[in-house]
């Protein structure tokens, strides 16, 4: 049994918002569908989730939905100027209407934060403005490099003196409605301490509810600083190359994706690889070799995913760009040079399982390690174990067969109740037979928790002969 094991999240967008679309995402190999809040509306974003769970379940492939959240974004206003060249001289102020050459910035205390030398970049960087003066609630500035300039660009200010909240007023409506639609997964952006991970959760319990595995997107120098305390808190990182390669040199940005990749292995926690990783498939139909090289450098590195934005969300050839990634991951995995490097194990006795059952699996040369579950937690485990075999988790439960479709190695089988061991096993060798998995004369090692059908940790490790 051939399986890819890092996974592949797509960003839905106008290009792919559509039962054709999705359909043909999960065929090109999507495992994730990424729902971004900065764009678009709650009746959008719900269509397009109802069309996921539909999709997938035509298709027999459980596919996870992933619920990003704006974040504190920072934007111009209207009024600006319409283009600005390097040398020029121009003027910020808070506020939503601009004019003449002042450009309208939507942060409150814009001129008590900022002092002269400060480096403000617009739309992700392509427009950089130097600091000169603050006086009377301006921000006078030189254009260091200019562009053409349009409404609602993005603002980069110097993150440590931004005194917005990780949580605003805007992500708390739409983890509410998040909690209607039964994501999958909450994408916090900008974060940059453990608190803003606890904040999130707050807000979560203040509406009576559990809040679905928290993924902390690294996209700030205080995240980097902070990332150990970061890790410990969420239940899985981002690695947000395009606000990283804005607040930090473009040079800094490939060694500290290695270094949050490092990290998330000694704490056990998934990690997805993000931003522009195919980004010349918005207009082409193949990448350029950086590009593979990138997304098959992210795979060596030991990513438990990889993303695509624009080219599913707005690309002109959106599946091509899923299938392509698809490719590359594959060719990258099936390479004398792929060496997955397992984590550390803890000291619960869910984590010693897990490797266990991975070290046993080795020794009796296993087709597949079958894990059963109902809260997802031991195959997320025995991946991070990387095992040379792939991992079949089997659950009836559907939210917990969702998730399982992030993690690295693990494809996600539904299988009902059983109240016996040997219920259970014999319902999981007909289904192994029934797909070609095993023939007799096969092993394979499951992991369970007895008494089987409760919601018991993972004590058991089994070795199945095939008859």
């Amino acid at each position: 049994m051939v399986v890819r094991r890092a996974k592949i999240v797509c960003t839905i967008g106008p290009a792919t918002a559509s039962a054709v679309g999705i359909r043909g995402l999960i065929n090109a190999g999507m495992d994730v569908a990424r729902l971004n809040f900065s764009h678009g509306n709650h009746e959008g974003h719900q269509r397009v989730a109802n069309l996921v769970r539909s999709e997938s379940a035509a298709l027999g492939k459980p596919v996870a939905v992933l619920q990003d959240l704006c974040g504190p974004k920072i934007r111009t206003g209207s009024g600006s100027p319409t283009a600005i060249q390097t040398g020029d001289h121009v003027a910020l102020i808070e506020g939503d209407q601009g004019g003449g050459e002042a450009i309208a910035i939507g942060y409150v205390g814009l001129a008590d934060d900022l002092r002269p030398g400060d480096c403000v970049q617009l739309d992700d960087g392509r427009v950089r403005l130097r600091v000169a003066e603050v006086a009377g609630g301006r921000v006078n500035c030189v254009v260091e490099q200019g562009e053409t300039l349009r409404d609602r660009m993005g603002v980069n200010l110097p993150s440590r003196r931004v005194r917005l909240s990780a949580l605003t007023d805007k992500d708390r409506v739409d983890l509410a409605f998040g909690i209607t639609m039964g994501v999958d997964y909450v994408a916090l952006s900008f974060v940059k301490t453990a608190d803003d991970i606890r904040q999130l959760r707050d807000a979560y319990r203040e509406l009576g509810q559990q809040p679905p595995p928290v993924i902390a997107k690294i996209e700030t120098p205080e995240a980097v600083e902070n990332l150990e305390e970061i890790m410990r808190a969420t239940d899985a990182v981002m690695v947000a190359r395009g606000d990283l390669g804005v607040e930090l040199n473009p040079e800094q940005v490939p060694i500290i994706q290695r270094e949050i990749i490092g990290v998330a292995r000694l704490h056990q926690r998934p990690v997805i690889v993000a931003t522009e990783m195919l980004q010349s498939m918005v207009e082409s139909t193949r990448p350029t070799r950086a590009e593979a090289g990138d997304v098959a450098t992210a795979v060596f590195q030991g990513a438990d995913a990889v993303m695509l934005s624009a080219e599913t969300a707005s690309g002109r050839f959106p599946h091509e760009a899923c299938a392509m990634m698809e490719r590359i991951i594959n060719v990258a995995e099936t390479s004398k040079f792929y060496a997955p490097q397992p984590s550390e194990p803890g000291s619960s006795i869910q984590e010693a399982i897990a490797h266990s059952a991975c070290a046993v699996a080795r020794e009796v040369d296993a087709r597949v390690i079958v894990a059963f579950t109902l809260s997802g937690s031991t195959p997320r485990l025995i991946s991070k174990a990387r095992p040379g075999v792939p991992i079949l988790a089997f659950s009836p439960a559907g939210d917990a067969l969702r998730r399982l479709a992030l993690y690295w190695g693990v494809v996600p089988r539904h299988l009902q109740v059983f109240s016996n061991v040997d219920a259970l096993v014999g319902a999981v060798t007909a289904h192994l037979r029934e797909q070609e998995i095993v023939s007799a004369g096969d092993r394979y090692v499951m992991a369970y928790g007895a008494p089987v059908g409760q919601r018991a940790p993972t004590n058991t490790i089994r070795v199945v002969d095939v008859g």
